[in-house]
């Protein structure tokens, strides 16, 4: 007659352990395979914000100075010099600052680490939406022409010209005769804040735009969430001359936390050099 012989304590320890280790070898390898994988769309949310921003602000820069049919850098009538007043038929509210929309003959200003209409003006508007500019990052000012053409229309300031000359309108009127051409005016200060709309202390990529309506006015919107500084650099020109490049470098963060990134974020900083067609870098 023969007995069943069953497993020994030692034997059972041996097969728990061994079972707990297959376990573990597991777990961590599912561990590492979330981790890369959550690693690569933080890098693919980084580069959708990025590639965001730089066609916004790429295309903007490009266009900077443009004035419909008059040459770029022609004399505007009804134009002013920042924080001049501005007359009395094409006043902008919104209380940015007098002339922030008027001030043609600078179609492309940077300010150096401000937030800012210039380095010696500063803006009477607040950043948005709670006040607070992101230290350190640039503004950047663009001041053209939309490129499409379109109707006359009141509230709204607007380019009239033609190739002889070129004036700003905001009554919907007809100064230059049959052949002028309307152009909507496009006005953008575009900075980064410390805040996004809805979630504070994270940084976004915002514009005060010029708009229409009773009369123009500037108003704030967000662009790209995410951008947390905008860095401007002239590029030398030839022979020391005007600067007609630029160096434009966008940093991200990720909004995705990752216990492995030192600060929990991944964070990437990209840049593009950039060649304006219309108007040359003023400071």
């Amino acid at each position: 007659m023969t007995h069943a012989r069953g497993l020994t304590l030692i034997e059972v320890l041996i097969a728990l352990l061994l079972l707990a280790l297959v376990c573990a070898a597991s777990l961590a390898f599912v561990a590492r395979g979330r981790a890369a994988h959550r690693g690569s769309e933080a890098e693919a949310r980084l580069e959708e914000t990025l590639d965001a921003a730089f066609a916004i602000l790429v295309d903007e820069i490009r266009m900077a100075g443009y004035l419909g049919l008059a040459a770029p850098g022609s004399p505007v009538a009804g134009a002013t010099a920042l924080g001049a007043p501005e007359p009395s038929d094409l006043q902008v509210s919104g209380g940015c600052g007098p002339s922030l929309a008027h001030a043609l003959a600078r179609p492309l200003v940077v300010v150096d680490g401000l937030f800012a209409a210039a380095p010696e003006t500063a803006l009477s508007c607040r950043p948005s939406p709670e006040g607070r500019a992101q230290a350190g990052a640039d503004t950047l000012i663009v001041r053209r022409a939309n490129a499409e053409s379109t109707t006359a229309q009141a509230g709204r300031l607007q380019l009239e010209s033609t190739l002889r000359s070129a004036r700003l309108v905001a009554d919907g009127g007809r100064r230059l005769g049959a052949d002028a051409r309307r152009h909507d005016l496009e006005v953008g200060v575009y900075y980064v804040s410390a805040d996004s709309t809805g979630q504070r202390n994270w940084p976004s990529l915002r514009r005060k735009r010029l708009i229409g309506g009773l009369r123009p006015a500037f108003q704030d919107e967000e662009l790209v969430s995410g951008i947390e500084d905008l860095q401007i650099e002239a590029l030398a020109g030839p022979d020391g001359g005007p600067s007609r490049r630029l160096r434009l470098r966008l940093s991200a963060r990720s909004d995705l936390d990752e216990a492995a990134i030192p600060g929990g974020r991944r964070r990437r900083t990209a840049e593009r050099v950039i060649a304006l067609r219309n108007a040359e870098i003023m400071p």
